[in-house]
C-alpha cells in the first residue's frame, strides 16, 4: 500500500542560490549607444581565436553528422605530447571548460558532511559546485593589503572531513601569485585525504620565476589536480574546452565519472590545433606583456590604486562608486567587471587588451 505521507524528493542542499553567475555578455549590453564596444570584463583574448584552431574547425564542419571521435584518446595523446611526455595520456581528463571539470571533481570527492576549503576573494565556481554536493564551505581570507596566502590559516582549518582545497595560481580576480615556497609549505603539509585543485589557467601569462607548477607536485606524488583552459591565451572561450591532469590514481577515478562523447568534434580538433599554434600564443603574451605596464602607468597618472598582476587582467580601486562607474564605462563603450562580484566592493577588474581597447578604458577613468 502506498503511503499518503508527503515525501520530500528534493535534496535540501540544492538551491538556485548555489549556481555560479558569470559576467554580462555583449548581447546583454547591446543597448549601449557607443560606436564600439570593448569587452574587457571576462579576461578573454582580444587578439581573437587561434587561427590554426579556426582552420581545424572549418575543415571538420562537413563531419558534424558523424560521431567523429569515440573517445578523447587522440586529444589526450596530443596533450601528453604538448607537455613533453612528462605525463602519460591517461593522466589527462578533458571536459567542456573548467566549469565542467570543477563540477566533476566536486561530484567525485564531495558528499554531504564533507568540507571544501577556499580562500577569498577568488573565482566562486568551485564553491557553488561543492555546495550542490552538500559540502560545507570553509573560507580563509587572503592577507591584506597584497592578497598573500594565509598558509597557517588554511592548515588550521583542515580536519578529517576536509576533502578539497581550491588553490588558483595566479588568482582571479587579484592577479596575485603564490610563490613556490609558500605553495610548498601548504601542499607538502596537507594530509593525504585532502585533494588540492591547483587552478593554473592563467599560467601562460606568469613572468615571475618564483612559480611552482601543478606538475611539480603531481610528479612528487601529491594529491593535486592541475587545471588548464583554452579560454584565455588560446582565445577559444566560446568553444568551452579545458583539461585537468593528476596522478594516475586520481585521473583514472575521475575519468570513470565522465560522460561518454563528452567533447564535441569541433572543440576537440580546435584544441589539438591550438596546441600547435606557437605564433598565436607568442603574439598574445607579447601583447599582454607590452600593454600591462602601459596600463599601470596610466592608472598611476590618474592616482588610481592597482595591484600588480601575473595574469592578463588588473584589479584596481574604482575612482568612483561602482553604481555610477560601471554604467559610465559601459556608456563609453567599455565593459569591465565590478569587484562586488568577488566580494571586493569598491574595486574593478579590467582585461589587458589591445592599445585601442586600453585607450578607450583609460579615457573613461
Amino acid at each position: 500500500m502506498i503511503t499518503k505521507t508527503a515525501i520530500n524528493i528534493f535534496k535540501p542542499h540544492v538551491s538556485p542560490t548555489n549556481q555560479y553567475v558569470g559576467g554580462i555578455t555583449r548581447d546583454e549590453s547591446k543597448n549601449v549607444q557607443a560606436a564600439k564596444l570593448y569587452k574587457l570584463s571576462s579576461n578573454e583574448n582580444l587578439l581573437g581565436p587561434s587561427p590554426k584552431a579556426l582552420e581545424a574547425i572549418q575543415a571538420n564542419l562537413h563531419l558534424l553528422h558523424e560521431y567523429s571521435f569515440q573517445s578523447d584518446q587522440l586529444f589526450r595523446k596530443a596533450l601528453a605530447e604538448h607537455h613533453g611526455h612528462q605525463m602519460d595520456a591517461r593522466q589527462f581528463i578533458t571536459a567542456n571548460a573548467g566549469m565542467e571539470l570543477l563540477e566533476l571533481i566536486a561530484r567525485g570527492f564531495i558528499e554531504p558532511g564533507l568540507e571544501t576549503i577556499v580562500f577569498t576573494p577568488t573565482f566562486k565556481a568551485l564553491e557553488n559546485f561543492a555546495k550542490l554536493q552538500g559540502s560545507k564551505i570553509v573560507k580563509v581570507p587572503l592577507l591584506e593589503p597584497d592578497f598573500k596566502l594565509d598558509v597557517q590559516g588554511i592548515l588550521d582549518t583542515v580536519n578529517d572531513k576536509t576533502r578539497l582545497l581550491f588553490l588558483p595560481n595566479p588568482n582571479n580576480p587579484t592577479g596575485s601569485l603564490i610563490p613556490k615556497k609558500t605553495a610548498d609549505d601548504l601542499i607538502y603539509n596537507l594530509p593525504d585525504h585532502v585533494v588540492t585543485i591547483y587552478d593554473e589557467v592563467y599560467f601562460p601569462y606568469v613572468q615571475s620565476p618564483d612559480y611552482a607548477r601543478a606538475l611539480d607536485y603531481i610528479r612528487a606524488g601529491r594529491r593535486v589536480i592541475g587545471l588548464h583552459s583554452f579560454s584565455k591565451a588560446y582565445g577559444l572561450a566560446g568553444i568551452r574546452l579545458a583539461y585537468a591532469f593528476s596522478t594516475p590514481e586520481i585521473s583514472e577515478y575521475l575519468s570513470a565519472l565522465r560522460r561518454p562523447f563528452m567533447i564535441n568534434t569541433l572543440s576537440m580538433v580546435a584544441g589539438m590545433a591550438a596546441l600547435k599554434d606557437d605564433a598565436h600564443l607568442k603574439a598574445t603574451l607579447d601583447l599582454v606583456n607590452h600593454e600591462k605596464p602601459w596600463l599601470y602607468a596610466q592608472l598611476e597618472k590618474r592616482g588610481i590604486h592597482y595591484w600588480p598582476s601575473e595574469s592578463n587582467f588588473i584589479l584596481f580601486k574604482s575612482p568612483f562608486d561602482n553604481e555610477f562607474f560601471i554604467p559610465q564605462m559601459l556608456k563609453g563603450g567599455v565593459m569591465i567587471r565590478p569587484g562586488e562580484d568577488f566580494g571586493l566592493p569598491g574595486t574593478c577588474r579590467v582585461t589587458v587588451g589591445t592599445r585601442e581597447a586600453n585607450e578607450a578604458f583609460v579615457s573613461n577613468c
